[in-house]
């Protein structure tokens, strides 16, 4: 096969183009999967995850991270990133994921998929060595303390709290919208954080994991509510 002149030099024939984007997601995806195995979460379902995922991006800019997606459609079945769950097939189809349960019904809001998702030997492997290079440190710090502090949250809370996230249940933001993260200045997740800094300056001033906490818990009240 001929080669084009104006190929770049570092690629071979028919290699594809390494999507910095994708490796990012991946990696979130994965250290996900395992920071939940940590957590003792495991196996997690399809419909948790992503909206643990969720959570993770409100967040995201407390520390400074860089979240696998900034935008989402608010969905009549909660949170749902078609971006992330491509991530977890390939991560399965790798055999670095396992999935189980697999169940496919129809209900008011029509045909829907049900799995459950747990690391595989490999993907541990995988992800130790990942977690040792600058992305995958940089994306470990604030995704373990993410999952942590949600899976201390009550168990009967941790399907709805994503629910009830104030970017989410804002007045005004119906089924079919776009929640974005694309302005820190409008995420009102971080501004209730900033809410709880200035009731508490001295306890929460450059205290970023307390600010997670404490944000978890408001919305997991106002779940409750």
């Amino acid at each position: 096969m001929r080669v084009n002149s104006e190929s770049p030099q570092h690629l071979k024939p028919d290699e594809p183009e390494i999507n910095p984007a994708q490796v990012q997601a991946r990696v979130w995806v994965l250290v996900a999967i395992d920071a939940c195995d940590r957590a003792g979460l495991l196996p997690i379902g399809k419909t948790r995850l992503h909206r643990m995922v969720f959570l993770s991006n409100c967040l995201a800019e407390l520390y400074q991270a860089t979240p696998p997606a900034k935008r989402v459609l608010k969905y009549k079945r909660g949170p749902f990133y078609p971006d992330v769950q491509w991530q977890l097939d390939r991560l399965s189809a790798m055999g670095l994921v396992r999935v189980s349960n697999l169940l496919v019904a129809k209900d008011d809001h029509g045909p829907w998929m049900e799995a459950d998702y747990s690391i595989t030997s490999a993907g541990i492997e995988t992800i130790n060595i990942i977690r040792d290079t600058p992305l995958g440190k940089s994306t470990g710090i604030y995704v373990d303390e993410l999952v942590f502090a949600f899976g201390r949250l009550g168990e009967r809370r941790l399907d709805d709290i994503a629910l009830s996230e104030l970017n989410y249940a804002a007045p005004g933001v119906a089924d079919g919208a776009l929640i974005t993260f694309d302005d820190r200045d409008s995420n009102l997740a971080l501004r209730k954080t900033s809410d709880f800094e200035r009731v508490a300056p001295e306890a929460l001033r450059n205290r970023i994991r307390e600010k997670l906490q404490l944000y978890l818990r408001y919305i997991e009240k106002e779940s409750a509510a």
